[in-house]
């Protein structure tokens, strides 16, 4: 994987670090539930560094998988102990937006969780984290540089965790947080405070196209081998580096189809499941609008050429790559 530069924001101080009162829910109901799962000191996941993590949606319902996930040959599911969970379930089914990993984090007191970046994940790149506390106090606090927060237990709340931040539990007991990776929509963008909202919306961010399926026939007329950097596959590298990249590296890759389902494959290894947006533009499984490939096909286009599009916010680099069809 070849290293990720520091990560330009497209929003710049157009988005705060955080923003609460999304949306309120029973802290006793949802403690008192988390509380009586009491394998969870059974879990997979021993405590590092005073920390607990609990994977409960994740790729293919990995119950060992707490990472946030990217372009995958499989979907995001529930993992055997989110079914234990049904509080937690409701509250997971109300969120206007495909959930991509969700985990349940627990801080001893007196830990620090330092660090903290996810590349990407933001409405700009069409991602967004939520962090739903269960167990905290006034010691308990998402730190930032130029500003910390302290959310309240019961309210949903938005992190800005593509920027470097820290979680601190200066309580005498556990903080636990019920966090969540999931897809930006124009529907979670109306559970933001209303002066934030114009923010949320295209072309500054990257709304969730719906998919759109393609009969066996179609998906066929797409297969073609192509010439691809292998950057393109690096989904967490600044987008705005693609057409930099576009002679470097190079692999070859194809469309093909199996099962019915068209899928990417990088130098002869299986890569992604790809979903069809429509025109021929395929984003891939598990990744946000932010990454496409586009097959163009015409009568005056006697073969065809493939697009590799990244976005960040209102700004979208490409480059065009020859192609060869498949059949």
């Amino acid at each position: 994987m070849i290293e990720t530069p520091r990560m330009h924001d497209p929003l710049g101080t157009g988005l705060p670090n955080s923003a609460e009162n999304l949306a309120a829910y029973d802290s006793d109901q949802l403690r008192a539930e988390v509380r009586g799962l009491s394998e969870w000191g059974a879990a997979p996941l021993a405590p590092v560094q005073g920390r607990r993590i609990l994977a409960l949606h994740s790729l293919g319902g990995d119950p060992n998988r707490t990472d946030t996930g990217g372009p995958s040959l499989q979907e995001y599911a529930s993992t055997p102990w989110l079914r234990r969970l049904p509080v937690l379930r409701n509250v997971l089914r109300t969120l206007p937006a495909p959930l991509r990993s969700v985990r349940l984090l627990a801080l001893s007191p007196g830990a620090r969780f330092t660090g903290l970046q996810s590349a990407k994940c933001g409405p700009p790149w069409g991602l967004c984290r939520l962090h739903l506390p269960i167990a905290s106090g006034v010691g308990t606090r998402a730190v930032f540089v130029g500003g910390s927060y302290c959310w309240r237990p019961g309210t949903l709340s938005f992190a800005a965790s593509w920027r470097q931040h820290a979680l601190v539990n200066d309580e005498y007991e556990e903080l636990i947080h019920l966090v969540i990776d999931l897809y930006h929509t124009k529907e979670l963008a109306r559970l933001f405070p209303e002066h934030l909202q114009a923010r949320l919306t295209a072309p500054a961010s990257l709304e969730l196209r719906r998919q759109i399926p393609l009969a066996p026939d179609e998906i066929r007329r797409y297969a073609c081998r192509f010439p691809l950097p292998e950057s393109f596959a690096n989904w967490e590298q600044p987008g705005h580096l693609l057409p930099r990249n576009a002679l470097r590296g190079i692999v070859t890759a194809e469309i093909v189809t199996e099962d019915g389902t068209p899928r990417l494959v990088m130098a002869g290894q299986p890569f992604c499941v790809l979903e069809h947006l429509g025109q021929g533009e395929f984003r891939m499984r598990g990744w946000s609008d932010e990454r496409t490939l586009q097959v163009q096909t015409g009568l005056h286009q006697p073969t065809p050429v493939v697009v590799a599009r990244a976005r960040e916010g209102a700004n979208t680099y490409s480059i065009r790559l020859p192609a060869m069809s498949v059949t």
